[in-house]
């Protein structure tokens, strides 16, 4: 049968006893240590996810700041050059402008130029038809008939010699 005995009784809860203090000894203590070196390299990860996290959050405000400066940029220098575009613009028209009104000078001077030559051509002519009439007359006998015939002539020698 089964017999109880006090003895087995104590040496088992001695028994249990060393075995608990000896794994508390050098089971748990390293257990615990290493556990607390976990949580603290648990923590300083933690600590420096945060922190990274941080300064993620500040670059992406920076960049967004950024970005919008760049926009603001952008649209300055397109007008900048715009303006310049415009001032250009203006620059051309303006040398176009003196150069047709200097065109149009010379080309009025021109103008002036050839009707004054062709004014000395036509009264030369007048001149070289007046003395032909005149030496036609002078050579031949007149008469009030003739005049008028000779002024009709030459009258429709110059009109001739105008077209």
């Amino acid at each position: 049968m089964l017999e109880v005995s006090l003895l087995n009784i104590g040496l088992t809860i001695l028994n249990l006893l060393i075995l608990y203090f000896v794994a508390k000894k050098f089971l748990f203590g390293r257990v615990d240590a290493v556990l607390v070196q976990r949580r603290e390299e648990v923590e300083s990860a933690t600590k420096a996810a945060e922190t990274a996290e941080q300064e993620a959050l500040n670059t992406k405000k920076e960049y967004e700041d950024k970005i919008a400066h760049v926009d603001e940029e952008k649209e300055q220098i397109l007008a900048d050059i715009k303006k310049q575009g415009y001032a250009e613009y203006e620059r051309i028209v303006s040398e176009a402008r003196k150069k047709g009104d200097q065109i149009i000078v010379e080309a009025k001077h021109n103008a002036e130029v050839e009707n004054e030559r062709a004014k000395e051509v036509y009264a030369a002519q007048l001149t070289d038809m007046v003395i032909d009439a005149a030496s036609k007359i002078a050579a031949t006998k007149h008469s009030a008939a003739d005049d008028m015939e000779l002024y009709e002539k030459f009258i429709n020698e110059a009109g001739a010699n105008n077209e």
